[in-house]
């Protein structure tokens, strides 16, 4: 997940206190203490919060104790295998990280272009690594990839003309008009944008099962 040495590194290459560390990823200061001079064990959920706070902070984590400032980049999938292309990288992404995966304006065409195998894969993955799957459906989809739970139904003229996106790890994918190009973009600030506008729509649209359903028009 994140071994101390990355935590004191990444620390350094962003000029943080343990304070500023516990800030960005809601944990105490006496936890990340603890944690850098090994006087208590730490569980696995503080662990993937002190990893998502340097990663929305552009700090990559590689091999070997490794670390590095990441720059942003943008990544173009085409052709029929984009859509596949993106569910590889979602799974790269998210493997030894965990995490959550905001997916919106799905309608019944996204599965067209999802091999059956490639959705097992992506299910076995969410539960494999406990990855917590929201999606945006456009009213009446049906066969969506999360538990129903986990599903907010959007009116379909709210949605026909909207980019279907992903946001997973720091990355959004926005998939273009008829699935014929995929723009990757791998910055933090990104996903946090398009977090936030996932927020808004998930507040605002049907719940299943309930009759609180919210407008859309407000």
């Amino acid at each position: 997940m994140i071994t101390i040495e990355q935590c004191r590194g990444a620390r350094g290459l962003l000029g943080w206190t343990q304070q500023d560390l516990a800030d960005a990823s809601g944990l105490s200061k006496t936890a990340i203490n603890n944690f850098e001079k090994r006087h208590s064990d730490i569980k696995t959920e503080s662990l993937r919060a002190i990893r998502m706070a340097f990663e929305s902070a552009d700090i990559e984590f590689l091999n070997m104790d490794g670390i590095r400032k990441k720059s942003e980049s943008i990544q173009i999938l085409k052709g029929p295998t984009a859509m596949s292309d993106l569910m590889d990288d979602i799974a790269m992404t998210l493997e030894n990280i965990g995490g959550e995966i905001l997916i919106s304006h799905v309608d019944s065409s996204l599965l067209n272009h999802i091999s059956s195998q490639k959705i097992f894969d992506h299910i076995e993955l969410v539960k494999r690594h406990a990855i917590r799957e929201r999606v945006l459906c456009t009213t009446g989809t049906k066969n969506v990839l999360s538990p129903s739970d986990e599903c907010r139904w959007i009116p379909a003229d709210k949605t026909r003309a909207n980019v279907k996106s992903f946001a997973y790890g720091t990355k959004v994918a926005f998939i273009l008009w008829d699935h014929a190009m995929i723009v990757v973009i791998d910055s933090a600030e990104a996903h946090a944008a398009e977090t936030k506008r996932f927020e808004y729509l998930w507040e605002k649209a049907d719940i299943p099962a309930q009759n609180s359903a919210k407008s859309l028009n407000t």
